[in-house]
């Protein structure tokens, strides 16, 4: 977001801040209503950042399914979006290769700048018969699989985000894997995907594609 700058500038006072993980300048002026506003937040950063918020605050909040970590990221972008007037709309479930929907994807004008996939494992020391809120039979053996194998793979989805890039029109494209108890935390990552280590027991497989 850019304000237009007054045709006559005097002395300004600058000042430097951070709004949600990214820099931003204000270049406040003496004169009223003139005030120029730069804010450097590309869609990528904005996801990036989101993430970073929910790994910061993991524990506060209480997820079953994959619908309720793709719901709190929605939320947080959308908040984000709103809150900074970002040139940005985001969508959930949204076409970007024929007959394939993503999760979500955060769209400038028709452009797909980012689309991202999730997957989540619960932790499954949170089975009832440990004492837990899940039952055993939604945790057994996994609710994800680690290899190609249907549409609960780990692997498919970050097969799938590079093919939103290589052939589709998004320019950047996110797999991320929340491995709450880190059961799969010791497969070996697939092709272009790193384990992130988020504490308290929380991995985190992503890959990241871009253009």
């Amino acid at each position: 977001m850019t304000c237009l700058h007054p045709a006559t500038r005097p002395k300004a006072r600058h000042r430097t801040a951070r709004y949600w993980g990214c820099r931003f300048h204000l270049i406040t002026l003496s004169l009223t209503h003139s005030t120029i506003c730069e804010v450097d937040m590309e869609a990528v950063e904005l996801f990036e950042s989101t993430l970073r918020w929910l790994q910061n605050r993991y524990r506060v909040y209480h997820f079953y399914k994959e619908r309720d970590v793709v719901h709190t990221i929605y939320c947080r972008v959308v908040q984000q979006i709103k809150e900074a007037d970002l040139p940005y709309r985001m969508k959930k479930e949204y076409t970007v290769l024929e007959c394939t929907r993503t999760d979500l994807a955060i769209l400038a004008g028709d452009s797909i700048e980012v689309a991202a996939e999730f997957k989540y494992e619960p932790s499954h020391k949170r089975r009832t018969d440990r004492g837990g809120d899940i039952s055993p039979s939604k945790l057994d053996p996994s609710v994800v699989y680690w290899t190609e194998f249907g549409e609960g793979s780990v692997e498919k989805d970050v097969q799938r985000v590079r093919d939103y890039v290589e052939r589709g029109n998004v320019k950047t494209a996110f797999s991320v894997f929340i491995d709450e108890g880190g059961r799969f935390r010791h497969g070996d990552p697939h092709p272009g995907s790193e384990w992130v280590d988020w504490g308290q027991d929380v991995w985190v497989l992503q890959s990241k594609v871009e253009r």
